[in-house]
């Protein structure tokens, strides 16, 4: 302890040392000693030397602390730390700042915050503890390439080859029970698995490496599955829903299914690998049980086009639809439909909404007159102007229901075969009308005059009065 320091109960002191240790708190002081307690759980009471209580963690000359114990004053300047944190990116400019921040047991997005403050000239306050950890780093004591970032490792090759005769002499053993014996994560050896079967470098930690090479047959006779079953199936299903659906992947089935996704994805990567496999029979009967896959997945339409695409899209706006209920319709955003209306060049997902929104919106009248009128104004045909057979033909030109304002098109036969089909859609004389783009008194006079040309014996269009312009159609 200094002159200058006076240790007093309440105040609270972490660990000097480079090993790290728990943060204390001062309970009481004596004429050589302080009593304190652990600063977390108030626990662990033990007897400090006040010479071993300092009021920082750098002496009088600067050098770094390794001893004692250095007052915790809240929130200190992060520069010391970080200019120390930037000498060390220069002395090893290869390794990652992550790997620093995991070494020092500090977030890495704290670590980079104050490196960028330091950068910039900005004032930035750290905790404390934060800047202790920081500036206890040692360059020697940091992870280097030849052992791996995370800890030592070693070349994954040979352990793989090791893990892949096991698997192919007894397919009866799954990876994760090989990734169990040896206490790694299932993924984690997948993924391993996969890369060096497909040629890519792969290091593993030592200590996974040695365990694995250590295994054989005995030693994994209790993981042995006995009521495995033939994967064959399974894999032939799963790349049968893929062909018919859009966005259905391995992981998006195994959701669905309620399956573990990087198990399904180490059968088919076996299987396609030429490897025999077994899989659990629940687990099969479960894919084998998904015939149909929910949104965002939807079923291929090899024939769909992005035109035919973008004329959906403008027809729904035509029809009165807004692109915030197109977007929430077919479950994407307002953004990806307004770049696709520009491109013209639709990714999986927007092909997937448009065509959910069309099926959704296409056959009722939209709320917004300003999305008609904007469409109007761009001569967007609505969805009544194509056929379902052609909207995706570059070529097609619209045929049937005219767009609003080209009433002098309308012919009373056009618009009677219309009225009928919007009258077996379910909607009234007005939302006809909307839909067609025509005033009541127009469609009255263009009814009227087909009723003077009608051929005898033809049953006429029976009119809604005008007093009633909600009234249904009549059939």
């Amino acid at each position: 302890m200094t002159s200058d320091h006076h240790v007093a109960p309440e105040q609270v002191y972490w660990s000097c040392s480079p090993d790290g240790g728990s943060r204390i708190r001062i309970t009481g002081v004596g004429t050589s000693h302080a009593e304190a307690v652990n600063a977390t759980t108030l626990q662990e009471p033990q007897q400090i030397p006040l010479n071993d209580l300092h009021p920082s963690a750098t002496t009088a000359t600067g050098a770094r602390r390794r001893t004692g114990y250095a007052l915790d004053t809240g929130v200190i300047d992060s520069l010391p730390a970080a200019r120390h944190v930037q000498d060390l990116i220069a002395q090893r400019p290869h390794l990652p700042v992550t790997a620093m921040a995991r070494h020092a047991q500090v977030p890495p997005t704290t670590l980079k915050d104050v490196l960028r403050a330091a950068d910039r000239g900005q004032q930035r306050n750290v905790n404390a503890d934060v800047a202790h950890r920081l500036l206890l780093l040692n360059a020697a004591d940091l992870p280097n390439e030849a052992r791996g970032y995370g800890g030592q490792s070693t070349d994954a090759a040979p352990v793989m080859e090791h893990v892949d005769r096991i698997l192919v002499e007894h397919p009866e053993i799954s990876i994760a029970a090989v990734a169990r014996a040896v206490t790694m994560t299932v993924s984690t050896l997948a993924a391993t698995l996969k890369d060096v079967r497909a040629g890519r470098p792969r290091t593993i930690k030592v200590r996974f490496a040695e365990r694995l090479l250590a295994l054989n047959a005995t030693d994994l006779a209790p993981a042995f599955r006995k009521d495995a079953v033939d994967a064959t199936p399974v894999v032939e299903h799963v790349r049968q829903l893929q062909e018919a659906y859009e966005l259905a992947s391995i992981a998006f089935i195994a959701k669905t299914a309620g399956v573990n996704s990087s198990t399904l994805t180490s059968v088919i990567d076996d299987h396609a690998a030429g490897l025999r496999r077994g899989i659990h029979p629940t687990m099969a009967r479960q894919v084998l049980a998904l015939t149909e896959l929910p949104a965002p997945a939807f079923q291929r339409r090899p024939g769909v086009t992005d035109v035919g695409l973008v004329r959906r899209l403008r027809g729904l706006c035509a029809l009165g639809w807004t692109l915030n209920a197109i977007a929430r319709a077919g479950g994407t955003t307002v953004k990806s439909l307004t770049d696709f209306n520009q491109t013209g060049s639709a990714t999986p997902s927007v092909k997937a909404a448009v065509l959910a929104a069309w099926g959704q919106l296409s056959h009722r009248p939209g709320p917004s007159e300003l999305a008609r009128q904007r469409a109007l104004a761009k001569r967007w045909d609505p969805p009544l102007a194509w056929e379902e057979e052609t909207i995706d033909q570059p070529t097609a030109e619209p045929l049937g229901t005219r767009t609003a304002g080209r009433s002098g098109e309308w012919t009373p036969d056009l618009l009677r075969l219309e009225l009928e089909f919007l009258r077996d859609e379910g909607l009234n004389w007005t939302e006809s009308l909307a839909r067609l783009g025509l005033r009541s008194q127009r469609a009255h006079e263009l009814l009227a005059e087909g009723e003077e040309a009608i051929e005898p014996g033809c049953p006429p269009l029976r009119l809604p009065s005008r007093p009633q312009p909600s009234h249904e159609l009549a059939a």
